[in-house]
């Protein structure tokens, strides 16, 4: 049994939180001698391609939690690009210490050469048995039962070097077996609880953007009590003033002064 993977378009937080897992997850342990500065993760796409999953056993399922054995091929377009430093001069690198008897002096030739190197990781093809774990609460968990790296091209400044090339390939892919099986589920689980965390942030600002209607009459009987008890200036002048009010219509002050009803009250008493 099989079903299909939706992949979005994941989102740039997601992008740099996964960035910063890897740096750390790349550069923990020992790293090769020609390796000389941190390996930063430049640049992470995810591309287009889902894997696809087909389902092997499922051992638990329940609204909050689902757990089950998959069996996973993944041969689609992601790729992440890294940054380093590396040593180029092999005069420089690290050795063994051993005596030779009159050896000639080296003078400039075992100096340091640190050169840039920025490696591209792409055309990933994987091929393996998972452990899926996806708890609503506590995150998600994804183990390898075995070594799933099928294939992988690695790209580099010095491709134009046979040898250069070939050792990066070794080295690049020895560090990706071990990332998968060792750093990958560690990775992916801070990850998921990022998500979590972010998702229970935004349903605590919904959840206090609602308005309760009792609170809201309350508060507006409240602030119609107080415009009566503290009447506007504007409001206070139209009474007291007595020019300002002699324009306004009253039954207790003989005929009108309004124009419209002094009018009318002309009409009524030539009528008569």
């Amino acid at each position: 049994m099989a079903f299909k993977v939706n992949w979005p378009k994941f989102s740039e937080d997601f992008i740099a939180q996964a960035s910063q897992q890897m740096t750390i997850a790349l550069n923990k342990g020992q790293k090769p001698n020609n390796i000389v500065g941190d390996i930063v993760v430049d640049d992470l796409n995810m591309g287009t391609k889902p894997p696809d999953l087909e389902i092997l056993e499922i051992g638990d399922l329940a609204d909050d939690r689902f757990k089950g054995i998959f069996k996973m091929t993944y041969a689609g377009d992601a790729h992440v690009i890294l940054n380093t430093k590396v040593q180029a001069n092999p005069l420089n690198l690290p050795r063994h210490e051993y005596t030779v008897k009159h050896s000639p002096a080296i003078l400039a030739a075992n100096h340091p050469l640190v050169v840039p190197m920025r490696l591209r990781i792409s055309n990933l093809k994987l091929r393996g048995i998972i452990v899926l774990v996806i708890d609503k609460h506590k995150g998600t968990t994804l183990v390898f039962k075995n070594d799933p790296l099928e294939k992988v091209d690695v790209n580099s400044t010095f491709d134009g070097v046979a040898s250069v090339r070939r050792f990066l390939q070794s080295q690049i892919e020895g560090q990706l077996r071990q990332m998968f099986q060792e750093d990958l589920p560690m990775l992916i689980h801070k990850l998921s609880l990022v998500l979590i965390q972010q998702q229970q942030a935004l349903s605590g600002t919904t959840q206090a953007s609602i308005t309760d209607p009792v609170s809201s009459r309350t508060r507006m009987r409240n602030a119609s009590k107080t415009q009566n008890a503290n009447p506007s200036p504007l409001s206070k002048n139209v009474e007291s003033d007595p020019a300002t009010r002699s324009d306004l219509p009253s039954a207790s002050n003989g005929p009108s002064s309004h124009p419209i009803i002094a009018l009318s009250s002309f009409r009524k008493a030539k009528s008569a």
